[in-house]
Formats: structure tokens, sequence, C-alpha cells
């Protein structure tokens, strides 16, 4: 089978390896899709500390099942699934749990399937426990943030407030039911929040960009006993936080990752009936597809992140 192999930072290489066989309780899974995650460009880029290379990643699949091993009774091969998986996902075939396997419609696309990110969005508004009226601010709108915008809508906030610096991002955030945009580069977002919360600032305050600056901007937006969800990929060095005042401000914080992976397929579960019933949006999201061969290009366009780019794909033909 083919198999992209991170060989260097910035490098990829197509090899051949032999075709894993699926173990008691697994299954093999024909890679149809995988997903591009935001938290690989640090290693395609070299920029992620004490990486050994070669690495073989890829961990956003969604596919048919080619073959099942013994102990596994309700996957069959031919089944289309989206897989929780832990790597090697740039390849023609990959093995997983079948425990870590949801099912997918006979309609529904692969490449809008990616369950493994909108797990992630998924389990970041559920770890919020939101309340019905809650008002909510996005720092950071990227795939996962818009994903998140339709999970709060469908979960009763009343104010969804999309903060980024894209104007295509913003636009995107409106159509998939943001209530507000603001672009901090145009206008001061603290203030224009304090106006729309009669003062107080919002209920819940998702930093969904892994930044130091928009950490320091969530926390200026919500309200005193509020919840501040850390849910960006934060890399590169240490943050700092002004603890005084959050312990002032008394915030609930709320760390927006898990890595349980019964509670990831909980997560895919949950996003793929969103997705199937018309609840979760994805195909405005999904704006990149490239093939196996062009693994290096892929990378290097969603590091490049240009105004029209959202979400890249490999696709396996």
């Amino acid at each position: 089978m083919r198999a992209a192999i991170l060989q260097r930072p910035r490098h990829f290489e197509l090899v051949e390896q032999p075709r894993p066989e699926p173990g008691p309780g697994e299954i093999l899974v024909r890679t149809e899709i995988c997903g591009m995650c935001t938290g690989e460009l640090d290693q395609f880029e070299g920029r992620a500390k004490d990486l050994v290379y070669p690495r073989f990643i890829g961990h956003e699949v969604s596919g048919v099942v080619e073959e099942v091993g013994p102990r596994v009774t309700d996957i069959a091969p031919g089944d289309r699934v989206t897989v929780y998986s832990e790597g090697k996902g740039y390849a023609d075939y990959t093995v997983v749990p079948a425990s870590w396997a949801v099912k997918l419609a006979e309609s529904t696309p692969f490449e809008l399937a990616l369950g493994e990110p909108i797990a992630c969005s998924v389990n970041g508004v559920r770890k919020l426990n939101l309340q019905l009226g809650d008002s909510v601010a996005i720092v950071g709108c990227g795939f996962m943030g818009l994903i998140m915008v339709q999970v709060l809508n469908a979960g009763g906030a009343e104010k969804i407030i999309a903060v980024d610096l894209r104007r295509r991002v913003l636009d995107l955030a409106m159509e998939l039911g943001a209530t507000h945009v603001f672009n901090p580069s145009e206008t001061n977002v603290e203030n224009e929040i304090r106006t729309l919360t009669a003062g107080r600032g919002v209920d819940v305050g998702i930093e969904a960009a892994g930044a130091q600056a928009t950490l320091d901007l969530t926390a200026g937006l919500v309200r005193m006993e509020g919840k501040l969800e850390i849910f960006g990929f934060h890399l590169g060095g240490r943050r700092t936080i002004d603890l005084a005042r959050w312990n002032w401000m008394a915030f609930q914080i709320v760390n927006g990752h898990t890595r349980n992976p019964d509670v990831y397929v909980e997560g895919i579960r949950v996003g793929v009936r969103l997705l199937e019933s018309g609840k979760l949006n994805m195909e405005p999201l999904v704006t990149h597809r490239f093939g196996l061969e062009e693994i290096n290009r892929g990378f290097e366009t969603a590091v490049a992140k240009e105004d029209d780019f959202v979400k890249g794909v490999i696709e396996f033909v």
C-alpha cells in the first residue's frame, strides 16, 4: 500500500508498505479521506520541540471497512465509517479498534464526515455545560471554531459572537449561525461585547486560536464568574496570564481538550447525528482537496492559510 511518511520538516515521501492486518477486536479501513489537522502543521514545519523524524502521521480518517478481525460482530466489510485514530492515516489502509469506528449513512460524503475534528468541536462545547440563553464569544473561528458555532446554535445559545481577523471566516460564521461578528483589527471587541451584554461580558468565552493574543482577548470578554474555555492548541512556548485578575473575576476555567478515546468516539457519534440530521453544515468548510501524491503541496497550502482556506483534506482515489 502507499503511505506518506514525513521524512523531515516540510517533506513527505510516498513509500510502499505492507498492508496492515486487523487483530482481535480491530478493523482494517480502506482510506477514502484523511483531513489535514492544524495540530500537524508544527510537525510539518519542524516547529514542535523534541520531534523525531521520520513520522507516520494522519488521524482524521473516513473510509470503507475492508476486513474485520476476530471478535468483531457489529461492523462488517463494506460498512462506511469515520474513525478515531492515533496516527498512520495518510495511507491507503489503516487499522483501528472496532470500538473507535462510527458508521455513516450511504448518503454522507466522506470528505464531510471528518469524525475526529468534529468530535473535538462537539466535545469542546459539551464540556461547557451550556445553558439555554447563554451568550458565547468564540475567539479564533477557523475550521473547528466554525463547527462550534453550529453546535452552540443547536445547544441553545442566545448570542454567538465570532471574533476573527479574516473577513471570509466572519462571513461564514454569520451564514452558519453566529449572531454577531467582529474583527479585532477593525473594532474594539471588548467595548462591542460590553454593549451587547449590558456591560457584563459574555457568559462563555472560547479561546480557539492557540495564541497569547487570543488568550488575552478572550479573558477580557468574559463576565465575572463566567466560563473561559481554552480550546486552542497552544504550542511554541509558555503562555502568561493575569492570574490576579482571573482570580478576582472568579472565572470557571475549562480545558476544552480530551484524551480519552471513549469520549472522542461519543463526540463522533453526536457529531455524525448532527451532520446527518442537517444541523451541522460541513460543505462550506472543506475548501481544499489534494491527492495523496500532492500531500506536500496540501500542507504548504494549509500553512499559508490564504483567505479562502478553511480546511484541506487528502483524497484517496
